[in-house]
């Protein structure tokens, strides 16, 4: 066997990315925020790279606020009709990216006066509870650990053992806390929250209290019948004890905890002006770019310069030049991805949800000749604000169904999701639309679809089955 080392030639073809195309990817799915941050470091670090005289930094972008955008899942028990005990009572459960100080708007917003915070309300009620000495001391220490929803996750042994006191202390004093306002406030769980506050509202109830420590799981799913036999109790009388659990507060310090709002800056502007679509890219506040004549100057010459610094000039030269070039590249790929959908979109931008028509990414990038990951990659964290709302740029894609009385025989399948939400919000209380009905009633309009379909839409949309909807519906009207 021959061993021994040779040089052998030969050609091959291969893929290389260069640094520069791996950078300008990089920039491509950031967003205008995350862009204008990317910028500023790089302005720090970059002694080649200034902004351009009168480059208005200190112009906030208009802030927008995501609750507006996006409906977040609430913590109160059942008080939203299309979420289930189970989405409520979760136990693994588990903003606006903010700019720098120089951001008024937001501070402005951020700097408004909060009430009271939920540790100074206990503190004040302890302080005339007859907790004394080292308790009053325990006290504080628990009243610390508690997380944002109201709890301690600790169990009593690991708190005697962390804060070095006997466990015959930690009852005591947890006792005592649960009976602050809120109620049930230093629980270890949702469970263990309801149970402390169905115990004290309501001491005699210990069919209530039975309910909540033995069959919470059952309740999450509405399985009144299966309590009603497991407790030997009629269905009436279940019913009415779980409205009250709905009275109770799984996350005691909801009210207390101060939530920031998220915001959010819109990408791009979309306004129709005279019957025509005016795209509008929102960085006019980022700083404009240039690079430094004097230190490009001193490249030029080389004079009296070291190897060195001629390299390091070099290096930060091709950087800055780089990042304005894909500045400047991301901006017109932006526009022109935004100006394709407008284009296939049009219906959308002047009639609203209804007549969104299906889109994917492979159709913008073969009518861009892009390819599909640059697609991707532009819409991805950006925003854009229409006459109907801020929407993300990715919301635009979806697939679709067949259609008769669409054009292109398509239907969207946001267009769907807008159905089923409007066939349920009109729906009959005491008589809800079963899936299968839902289907016949969007095929009346020449959609095709089938009633998993309608099964999986409706899980998207977070809407209850039918037969949960009506339970629902009876505990809301007790």
């Amino acid at each position: 066997m021959n061993l021994n080392h040779q040089l052998v030639q030969k050609q091959t073809q291969k893929l290389v990315m260069t640094q520069d195309l791996r950078q300008s990817i990089e920039l491509l799915p950031l967003s205008t925020l995350e862009l204008a941050d990317r910028i500023s470091a790089e302005l720090v670090e970059n002694p080649m790279l200034e902004e351009e005289p009168g480059s208005e930094r200190s112009k906030s972008p208009e802030l927008y606020s995501v609750d507006d955008l996006r409906r977040k899942e609430k913590n109160d028990f059942l008080k939203n009709s299309d979420q289930g005990w189970q989405d409520s009572f979760s136990l693994d459960k588990p903003q606006y990216r903010g700019t720098d100080a120089s951001d008024r708007n937001q501070k402005y917003i951020e700097s408004s006066p909060n009430a009271q915070s939920l540790s100074e309300h206990l503190l004040w009620q302890l302080r005339i509870s007859s907790l004394k000495g080292k308790e009053m001391e325990v006290a504080e220490v628990l009243i610390s650990m508690l997380d944002d929803r109201g709890f301690i996750s600790q169990t009593q042994a690991e708190l005697a053992a962390e804060i070095g006191v006997s466990a015959k202390i930690i009852k005591k004093v947890l006792e005592q806390i649960h009976q602050l306002d809120p109620l049930g406030i230093g629980a270890g769980s949702i469970q263990e929250t309801l149970y402390v506050q169905a115990r004290i509202l309501k001491p005699e109830d210990k069919n209530l209290h039975d309910l909540i420590l033995n069959y919470l799981k059952d309740l999450e799913k509405l399985d009144y019948k299966g309590i009603s036999k497991k407790m030997g109790l009629p269905v009436e009388a279940i019913e009415a004890m779980a409205a009250e659990i709905k009275k109770l507060e799984p996350f005691p310090a909801t009210l207390y905890t101060p939530q920031k709002p998220d915001y959010i800056v819109p990408d791009v502007i979309i306004r129709e002006i005279e019957g025509e679509f005016s795209i509008l890219l929102n960085d006019e506040w980022l700083p404009k770019l240039k690079i430094n004549k004097e230190y490009k100057g001193m490249l030029k010459k080389g004079a009296g310069a070291k190897d060195s610094d001629k390299e390091y000039i070099s290096t930060k030269l091709n950087s800055a030049e780089w990042l304005i070039r894909s500045v400047n590249q991301r901006r017109q790929t932006l526009y022109r991805v935004v100006s394709a959908i407008i284009e296939l979109q049009t219906e959308f931008f002047r009639k609203g949800v209804r007549f969104l028509k299906p889109l994917t990414l492979k159709d913008i990038a073969e009518r861009l000749d892009l390819h599909e990951s640059t697609v991707s990659r532009i819409t991805s964290n950006k925003y854009v604000q229409t006459s109907w709302g801020i929407l993300e740029l990715k919301w635009f894609f979806s697939s679709g169904l067949k259609s008769k009385s669409s054009e292109g025989g398509m239907e969207s399948s946001k267009t769907i999701h807008d159905i089923i939400r409007i066939l349920v919000k009109e729906e009959d209380p005491e008589n809800p639309l079963s899936d299968q009905d839902i289907v016949e009633k969007i095929e009346s309009k020449g959609i095709e679809i089938a009633r998993r379909t309608v099964a999986k839409y409706r899980k998207i949309l977070k809407i209850l089955p039918s037969n949960q909807r009506k339970k629902v519906k009876s505990l809301e009207a007790r």
